[in-house]
């Protein structure tokens, strides 16, 4: 195959950086694993809390920018289709119709959820297996009016055609998966680590493939698509002037059409997948779409070991400052999570680098039993662990089973009655002493339920004293010097008032129960009544929030004997 090369001059820009999806796919389903994601009612897309904390952690430097100007980022949302498309998370995409009179679907209670079995089972494949997958799932990303004719790479600076029309002519003849991967494989033939030309590399095709992408013979749907020609659904010109038919006879159209195509193509897949840098220039005036506006490329090496499934391993290797370096061609998410157990990440380039540390050992082994982070790290490294590194990890992970630190927990002391629901359970230390996560919510269930908790908060060097009446493992209330203690029981009555709000519909209901537990008031709520329940002693809080909804809604409480 020849392409020439290309000489680089001061009017070609080189972009060589990329959003990185392989990151950000593993990125975006960790925090979905770690909370409950409502989706939009009516756009079913992602919250905009939830987004503008996504586009932060995200690869892309722009879709910060884009969530607050729009709330809405194209990068975002691809990786959320991507993560959606494989598996790892799941939500609805048909959403209902409201009624006969709804002209788009609604998405009601749409939580995304994460689907372990699938993402375990492709982090446990090899880094080529997984390359594979993602790689055949993106090529057949985008046929007909979403392919690089109509439609821009989600990474692409270039124009496109219209896409008026192209549910006919030769369009829906064309499997653009087929060609993309036909296109790869030419590629990977190319000399790497040098800048070609991409008009070379179209004088090629035209004498050497010239029916690549649109067959000899098309299978036209009706004899008027065969009578427009093969090339009917491209027209030049401005998009909101008059176009001008592209004939087969001219002696420039496969340039300005397949010639088109390699260009976005280009700046498509290969780009994406980081087989390829280019180089761009300012296009010629007054052609649209734009032509010659990618005048060169760049192969890397990657690309021959992406397609021949050759993709190396991460190298992993521990040195005796306990420093653990990972060296990988793609984001190596498995291990990287397991070295996050043991080790405080220090750079993050294009080597990982890891401390290990005492902390974090000891914290690991106490949470998992089970761990044993000299064979962790043996299984993952590349060379044997230094000395020195084994026998202090030997001894971090001694003191991983003489205690447990539990910070950001809470213990909880009951009576033999009451249940603590399972969700909410760290520890079961002896039947009715329990470490629980989620004290606030745990404090509003057993509100709910009327068992009157109390909570102490103790402090950093010594127990908090407790209210007459009421006792503790950790701090029991003396008797006041000089007064003997009463031998009669001491009994308490609460008496709790609940309010009860009737709501018109579940949409309010919702938004009512979001704003009342901000602004801090406990309460119960029933779908299926759509009522809310309170204690009368958030009254005030209630009556504020209520009101801060009058920007929204027209809100009048009549009492209801």
């Amino acid at each position: 195959m020849i392409v020439e090369p290309f000489s680089i001059s001061k009017n070609v820009e080189i972009d060589a950086e990329r959003p990185d999806l392989r990151r950000d796919l593993h990125v975006f389903v960790a925090y979905v694993k770690d909370r409950e994601i409502k989706r939009g009612h009516r756009d079913n897309l992602i919250p905009k809390a939830d987004a503008r904390r996504l586009a932060k952690l995200m690869s892309d430097k722009v879709a910060d920018d884009e969530i607050e100007a729009d709330s809405y980022s194209q990068w975002l949302h691809f990786v959320d289709r991507v993560a959606l498309k494989l598996g790892f998370v799941s939500h609805d995409t048909e959403g209902v119709y409201a009624g006969y009179t709804s002209s788009a679907p609604s998405f009601p209670d749409n939580f995304m959820q994460f689907n372990a079995k699938a993402y375990d089972d492709y982090q446990k494949k090899s880094l080529a297996k997984q390359e594979s997958i993602l790689l055949e799932l993106i090529l057949k990303e985008g046929e007909g009016s979403r392919s690089e004719f109509f439609h821009s790479s989600i990474i692409g600076r270039l124009d496109c055609f219209s896409s008026f029309g192209s549910a006919t002519g030769v369009i829906p003849c064309i499997n653009f998966a087929d060609i993309r991967s036909f296109l790869l494989k030419l590629l990977a033939e190319l000399p790497t680590g040098q800048w070609l030309s991409t008009q070379s590399f179209i004088e090629f095709l035209k004498h050497k493939h010239r029916h690549f992408l649109i067959p000899a013979k098309p299978q036209y749907k009706n004899k008027w698509d065969q009578k427009e020609g093969r090339y009917s659904n491209f027209r030049e010109g401005h998009p909101y002037k008059a176009q001008t038919a592209i004939a087969e006879t001219d002696p420039d159209a496969f340039e300005r059409v397949e010639g088109r195509y390699i260009e976005r193509f280009l700046e498509g897949v290969p780009k994406l997948f980081g087989y390829i840098d280019v180089g761009y220039s300012k296009p010629d005036a007054g052609k649209y779409p734009m032509l010659g506006g990618l005048p060169t490329f760049r192969v890397n090496e990657r690309l021959q070991r992406a397609l021949g499934g050759s993709l190396a391993e991460p190298n992993v290797k521990v040195t005796p400052t306990f420093e653990v370096y990972v060296q990988s061609e793609v984001y190596a998410a498995r291990v990287l999570n397991q070295l996050t157990q043991v080790g405080e990440l220090v750079s993050d380039d294009s080597t990982t680098v890891y401390r290990l540390t005492k902390q974090k050992v000891a914290a690991a082994q106490a949470s998992n039993h089970s761990l044993n982070v000299i064979r962790l790290l043996e299984s993952l490294v590349t060379t044997p662990l230094p000395e020195n590194v084994r026998r202090e990890l030997a001894d971090w992970s001694e003191h991983g089973e003489k205690f447990v630190l539990y910070s950001g927990f809470s213990l909880l002391e009951t009576d033999g009655e009451v249940a603590v629901p399972e969700r909410f359970q760290v520890e079961c230390i002896q039947p009715g002493t329990y470490i629980v996560r989620s004290s606030k919510k745990v404090f509003e269930e057993l509100e709910q339920l009327e068992r009157m908790p109390l909570k102490v908060d103790h402090g950093e060097s010594s127990f908090s004293d407790l209210p007459d009446g009421s006792s503790s493992a950790l701090r029991r209330k003396k008797a006041k010097k000089g007064k003997p203690a009463d031998s009669k029981p001491q009994v308490m009555l609460m008496r709790v008032t609940r309010v009860q709000l009737l709501c018109p519909d579940r949409e309010f209901l919702q938004r009512l129960q979001s704003v009342l537990l901000g602004a801090g008031c406990p309460v119960e709520a029933d779908g299926k009544n759509l009522s809310l329940v309170y204690s009368d002693r958030y009254e005030p809080q209630v009556g504020k929030a209520i009101r801060g909804l009058g920007n929204e809604y027209q809100v009048k409480i009549e009492d209801k004997g």
